[in-house]
């Protein structure tokens, strides 16, 4: 009778753990197709991790030519922050064929590295540089070239600011696409209270982001150093836009406002020719250790 309890035991035992090893079976989550390279879907995002998501768009990569101009976009889409700092774009030139001097021919591809970006652009030119930390939501605006115009501010790689406006409207500088115009809006800019009706009433009429530009004459051809669209308005309320109305002049007054940094970072890669060709390109994501994170195709 204890040989044949025992056997029963035995058996009740090996039906639970045949039992537990089922449920893990049922209940264990499938392999996701997309962590990893498929190779079939030129629309297809591909992250390394459930945490974060990862979008690679061609922005104007297929028709654009100016490296100043050409870009791409990676957009983290999922909810932990991502370090993009290190990251490598690669072209497909190493897929494709060229016919020169009578002869076929291929080419190595052409791969970039995605450098550190300063948080806060300063008016001075000695912004800091650190990795590039996409938030959840965030996006970069990847461009093939720089912008080669140091003056009034050095362009390095940098996050949009509810002041960047400023400096996207400058006609020095051209940004494709271009930079967000989110900045205050001039009739609530701190200390405005304190100035004459004539000159409130002025500051009503302003753009956002814009720096309005002084004349030399009023509208009478009178001599004047305090005169915006031939209007002569008051030493203090010339003095106050000045010191507010700027880049330099908003980064002073708002730095410290809420939702003060936006989403977008505005990366340059620096190189001298496009990267990105009209047709027949792939362009690839990989991480720092080399994994494929994202691609396209066109």
């Amino acid at each position: 009778m204890s040989t044949k309890w025992q056997r029963g035991e035995s058996n009740l035992e090996g039906i639970v753990i045949l039992l537990v090893i089922i449920m893990v079976i049922i209940i264990s989550p499938k392999n996701d197709p997309s962590d990893s390279y498929q190779g079939h879907d030129p629309e297809a995002t591909i992250s390394s991790s459930g945490s974060f998501e990862i979008l690679l768009s061609t922005g104007n990569a297929s028709y654009s030519y100016q490296p100043y101009e050409e870009y791409v976009t990676i957009e983290n889409l999922g909810r932990a922050a991502v370090n993009i700092t290190g990251w490598q774009l690669k072209n497909g030139k190493d897929e494709r064929i060229y016919y020169l001097g009578g002869q076929l021919q291929r080419f190595s591809a052409d791969v970039a590295v995605i450098p550190q970006a300063s948080v806060f652009l300063l008016p001075s030119g000695n912004s800091f540089l650190q990795d590039i930390i996409l938030s959840s939501g965030e996006r970069a605006v990847v461009t093939t070239g720089s912008i080669g115009v140091r003056s009034p501010y050095n362009i390095t790689s940098f996050k949009e600011n509810k002041c960047t406006g400023y400096i996207d409207v400058l006609p020095e500088y051209t940004f494709t696409p271009s930079l967000s115009r989110n900045c205050p809006r001039p009739e609530f800019e701190p200390g405005i209270e304190g100035l004459d009706t004539q000159c409130r009433t002025f500051i009503r009429r302003l753009n956002s982001c814009g720096t309005p530009v002084f004349e030399a004459k009023d509208r009478n051809g009178e001599p004047c150093d305090t005169c915006i669209k031939n209007e002569r308005l008051s030493s203090p309320c010339a003095a106050f836009i000045k010191e507010h109305f700027s880049y330099r002049g908003c980064i002073a007054y708002h730095a410290g406002d809420q939702n003060f940094s936006g989403k977008t970072w505005r990366i340059f890669l620096d190189r001298k020719w496009e990267m990105w060709a009209k047709d027949y390109e792939t362009i690839e994501l990989f991480d720092r250790f080399g994994q494929l994170m994202s691609f396209r195709n066109y």
